[in-house]
């Protein structure tokens, strides 16, 4: 059995997010990955069985980075406090991984592209904002109870805002990520 090339995985991953935000995902290809990634069509299909299952593996991965990775909060704080620390992890960890980001945007937004299993998965919704958002809950701080609802007072905001400035070479100041959270809180806690 072939032992995996850590560097030619990590060129088509690399090449994979530039791809699919220059070109688009509909012009995405093996062919052209290939290419980029200066690697051989046959050492990508090496490690993907087709574009689905290279972007699904993909997508995975990047869903773990974005979101599987931040930290539950600490119990000690209220649900307001610990909503404000996911956040800020949120935007940390999206401000230093742009390309996945973009990455991310585009299959949630185009899903047909994945492997069907997992069509569907893909959410700003990770263990410790859902942890937040139960915690609150259960102390019926919230104006709402629907996650969607939720998520679209405070994670897809973030989102954008991170995202449209990362692509034109900018970033979001504090001032202004406290400024979004304070709404954001403003909407979701009573």
């Amino acid at each position: 059995m072939r032992t995996r090339d850590s560097n030619k995985i990590k060129a088509l991953e690399d090449a994979t997010y530039d791809l699919v935000e220059e070109a688009g995902i509909a012009n995405f290809s093996i062919n052209k990955l290939a290419k980029r990634a200066g690697v051989s069509v046959a050492t990508a299909y090496i490690y993907y069985a087709n574009k689905a299952d290279l972007l699904g593996q993909l997508f995975e991965k990047v869903q773990t980075l974005l979101v599987g990775s931040i930290a539950v909060p600490d119990d000690d704080q209220t649900p307001q406090e610990q909503f404000e620390v996911v956040m800020r992890a949120y935007a940390q960890t999206f401000e230093q991984h742009p390309k996945q980001v973009a990455f991310m945007a585009t299959l949630v937004a185009n899903p047909e592209f994945l492997p069907t299993e997992i069509q569907g998965e893909g959410s700003l919704l990770g263990p410790a904002m859902l942890t937040v958002i139960k915690r609150a809950y259960q102390q019926q701080l919230l104006m709402t109870a629907n996650v969607d609802i939720i998520v679209a007072q405070s994670l897809q905001p973030m989102q954008w805002l991170l995202q449209s400035r990362l692509r034109n070479g900018l970033t979001v100041s504090n001032d202004e990520l406290t400024e979004l959270i304070a709404l954001a809180s403003r909407a979701l806690f009573k």
